[in-house]
C-alpha cells in the first residue's frame, strides 16, 4: 500500500551509553536526523551530561514515499573542533507508520547505536508521530475473518486484532 508524503514530528530525548574508544564521552554530544541525504536536522550540543546526554529538542521533518528509513547519527565535537561519530542506528518507517496504528499515533522509541566497526554503542531515545496531508483518507483495512473492519467506528472506535472464530461454526 502506497503511503503519503507526510510530515514526522521528531523529538530526541535523550542517549544511553555513549562511548568514544571504549571511553564514557564527557561533553558535547549532539543528535542528526536523517530523512534523506539532503533532508536533516541537528540537536544542540549537551555539554553537561557526558555518557547520557539530554536533548529534548522537537523538529518536523517531511518524509517522501520512497523512504524506508530514517538515520539518527549520535556525534561529538572534542576539543579541537573535530566532529567524531559515537554511533548510528536506522529507523525503520514501519516502526512508526502502519495500517494497524492510528494516525498521529505517539510513538516512544529506543534503538541501539552502532558505531563504525558496528559494534553496540549506546541507545538513543525519541518519539516520533507521523502527520499526514490535511484531507487525508486512510484506506478502508478488508474484512478479516468475515467479521468486523477495523476503524469501522459504529463499533465504539478502532480495535487493533484479528477475530477468532470458533472452528465449529458457533457464534459467540
Amino acid at each position: 500500500m502506497k503511503r503519503p508524503s507526510c510530515f514526522l514530528e521528531i523529538t530526541v530525548l535523550s542517549a544511553e551509553d555513549l562511548r568514544l574508544s571504549k571511553r564514557s564521552i564527557k561533553k558535547n554530544s549532539f543528535v542528526t536526523i536523517r530523512t534523506t541525504p539532503q533532508t536533516f536536522k541537528s540537536t544542540c550540543m549537551d555539554a553537561v551530561n557526558g555518557s547520557y546526554p539530554i536533548w529534548d529538542e522537537k523538529f518536523e521533518l517531511s518524509l517522501p514515499d520512497s523512504v524506508t528509513y530514517i538515520t539518527v547519527e549520535v556525534q561529538c565535537r572534542s576539543g579541537a573542533g573535530v566532529m567524531t561519530l559515537i554511533g548510528a542506528a536506522k529507523v525503520p518507517v514501519s516502526d512508526f507508520m502502519n495500517a494497524l496504528m492510528p494516525v498521529g499515533y505517539l510513538h516512544f522509541l529506543s534503538y541501539r547505536l552502532r558505531d563504525r566497526d558496528e559494534e553496540r554503542n549506546g541507545i538513543i531515545n525519541l518519539s516520533i508521530k507521523a502527520k499526514v496531508p490535511e484531507g487525508y483518507v486512510r484506506p478502508v483495512l478488508p474484512i478479516l475473518g468475515g467479521r468486523f473492519q477495523a476503524g469501522n467506528k459504529s463499533y465504539g472506535g478502532v480495535a487493533i486484532g484479528i477475530p477468532v472464530s470458533c472452528g465449529s461454526g458457533n457464534k459467540f
